[in-house]
């Protein structure tokens, strides 16, 4: 059961539940030559707290969901990473770069127990 859900712009959520804390998409750092940007403006939130979480899920490589300099300075490398079933591991790979360690990959389309967290992702991946 989630407990609370916080926005923080954009595709980012965090969720604080009794199974743990899920930080999804995480954003704060302009993208592609400056043209993309969070709106509004969520630099001023405190991730150093956001970003010691129990999971941490990065749907893709876009910019605007992936933010390596936000995911380097303040996300918990000791965080989980819920890995989308992709059939390549360029995400995994940008992330094991910035100091992550922990992954868990999931199945496309089923739920993963997580020690009491429920979690399903469905990648929306290209025919196999």
């Amino acid at each position: 059961m989630t407990k609370l859900i916080t926005g923080l712009g954009h595709a980012g959520i965090l969720l604080d539940t009794a199974a743990g804390s899920v930080l999804c998409d995480p954003w704060t750092s302009p993208a592609f030559f400056g043209s993309w940007f969070p709106f509004p403006d969520n630099a001023w939130l405190d991730w150093d707290t956001i970003g010691q979480v129990d999971y941490l899920y990065v749907s893709h490589l876009h910019r605007d969901h992936f933010d390596p300099d936000l995911l380097a300075r303040h996300v918990s490398k000791d965080a989980r990473v819920l890995l989308p079933d992709y059939p390549t591991d360029e995400l995994q790979g940008g992330l094991r770069a910035l100091g992550f360690h922990r992954f868990v990959r999931t199945v496309n389309n089923e739920i993963a127990d997580l020690n009491g967290l429920h979690v399903m992702i469905t990648s929306l991946a290209g025919p196999r």
